[in-house]
């Protein structure tokens, strides 16, 4: 009597004909080889997301830190700018430096916002990160690619990052719910935060 077939497999692919294979090689097999540019042969998934980190994306109180350390930055830079209009006051207007002053917060709290954001886009262009997220070393990436931002990015990111604090927080805030860790600025510009 003749035995019956074994069942399939699983997979539903058959099993492979019966002979004699030789083994593999000691180790495996190597990896195919990278295209050219440096990717690899076979791309690892993305499971949806455009690009797989090596990193871990940043989390809503390492950047709130990083946020604070760069809050310290520009009240210093702040601070600096207020000490030189004050000394423009009294310089242009000694007889009433008071009144210059009052005259020149207009100009002042729109060079501070131009420092501000000059900050914030030229070191996210150039680093990939401010002072304070290089000091969590953190990174700000497109978010389909995984490629560093430019200047046209991060300024949208800048953008972002106001109207995320502009209202209430909230922006900052949904970095704590969101899976991949995106603020209302990675949203509006279409980047990450990723950790390494």
């Amino acid at each position: 009597m003749q035995n019956p077939p074994p069942p399939p497999p699983p997979s539903g692919y058959p099993p492979p004909p019966p002979g004699d294979y030789p083994p593999p090689p000691p180790g495996g097999y190597p990896p195919p080889p990278p295209l050219p540019g440096g990717y690899p042969a076979v791309p690892p998934p993305s499971y949806g997301y455009g690009f797989v980190p090596q990193s871990t994306y940043g989390g809503f109180g390492i950047r709130v830190a990083a946020y604070l350390i760069d809050w310290v930055i520009g009240n210093v830079i702040g601070f600096a700018l207020g000490v030189v209009i004050g000394i423009l006051a009294v310089v242009t207007h000694p007889d009433n430096p008071e009144q210059a002053a009052n005259n020149l917060r207009p100009v002042t709290a729109l060079v501070g916002l131009l420092i501000n954001m000059a900050y914030f886009t030229v070191l996210w262009t150039i680093m990939g990160a401010t002072i304070g997220q290089r000091v969590f070393r953190l990174r700000v990436v497109d978010a389909g690619s995984g490629a560093p931002i430019g200047f046209g990015k991060a300024f949208l990111r800048w953008v972002g990052l106001l109207i995320a604090f502009l209202v209430c927080f909230i922006g900052v805030i949904w970095v704590a719910f969101d899976a991949r860790k995106q603020g209302w600025a990675d949203k509006i510009a279409g980047t990450v935060v990723l950790r390494e």
